[in-house]
């Protein structure tokens, strides 16, 4: 999944006023995406993202797991497997569109634009539009929406 992982430190200003990302943040990201690790060749439909960290159903994914703790202005790099990355971004997946689609691995430079402290009006909107994509299927919950194993 996240073969290569590497860390730039923040550059500038007081470390005390650089905000890291945590649980219940607004991350707003800016994605690169390659072939290889050299040249970042694939051109993204929406280069940069954001979404409210740590609120997945499923506690963090693996993606999340590797920005925890950093701050603004970092920068990490990682390879994902084309088939493994629903597994590595979970419910992020639907923000990088097709950039997986028909792809051996993808490897992907993340630059931490900002962390925010959110709305609580973004996180009850985030959560409701989680729930929402998550019952699209089905699910096993028992809550009556026709998922599990029938």
């Amino acid at each position: 999944m996240a073969g290569l992982a590497q860390r730039t430190p923040p550059h500038g200003g007081l470390v005390s006023q650089i905000r890291s990302v945590q649980p219940l943040k607004k991350i707003k990201l800016a994605l690169q995406a390659g072939t290889n690790s050299a040249v970042m060749d694939i051109a993204l439909p929406t280069p940069e993202i954001d979404f409210i960290f740590g609120i997945g159903s499923g506690g963090l994914t693996p993606f999340e797991c590797l920005l925890a703790d950093r701050r603004e202005a970092e920068t990490v790099a990682c390879r994902v497997a084309g088939s493994e990355a629903g597994l590595f971004f979970g419910h992020l997946t639907p923000l990088l569109g097709s950039l997986f689609e028909n792809r051996r691995e993808v490897y992907v430079n993340v630059g931490i634009v900002a962390v925010e402290p959110p709305r609580p009006r973004d996180v009850i909107k985030a959560m409701a539009e989680l729930t929402a994509r998550d019952h699209e299927d089905g699910c096993d919950c028992g809550c009556g929406c026709g998922g599990g194993a029938h």
